[in-house]
């Protein structure tokens, strides 16, 4: 039996076992102030099934400390989303254009995809973009059955 992807806009069938790797994303107007307008991306991944969120996480700061030019770690705790675990990471790099500062909530959904939720702007606008986040995340609801947390 194939699964069916809904959007606001169509919906598509795939077969049972392709994974969903989508990624979600919302910016803030344009509005000329930097080659960056602050947004919300939200990404699926799927983790190898032994690997912990925390470990996870190490593996993409990892990434980002070896590829981001001037990467600067700011923050790293464990956190809770909508009352599930959850991993929380901020920090910024130079994108070339300006200091960019992000900051990323990670959590494994029960059927061991990882979700990331990443608010990203210009270090000059983020707290301001990052206040929007924050709002953002307190109203996350996770659709489904309940999980352990």
């Amino acid at each position: 039996m194939p699964q069916t992807c809904h959007t606001r806009d169509f919906s598509f069938q795939v077969a049972d076992d392709w994974v969903d790797r989508s990624m979600i994303a919302w910016s803030a107007p344009i509005d000329g102030r930097g080659p960056t307008a602050p947004n919300l991306m939200i990404a699926y991944d799927r983790p190898p099934p032994e690997e912990t969120v925390g470990a996870y996480v190490n593996r993409q700061l990892q990434d980002l400390s070896t590829r981001a030019q001037g990467f600067q770690l700011e923050l790293r705790r464990d956190a809770m989303l909508a009352g599930q675990a959850a991993v929380e990471i901020m920090f910024q790099w130079n994108s070339g254009s300006g200091i960019i500062r992000q900051r990323q909530i990670y959590s494994l959904l029960p059927d061991g995809r990882c979700i990331c939720i990443v608010n990203t702007a210009p270090a000059d606008r983020f707290a301001d973009s990052d206040k929007q986040f924050l709002a953002i995340l307190d109203s996350f609801v996770w659709s489904g059955p309940k999980r352990p947390t």
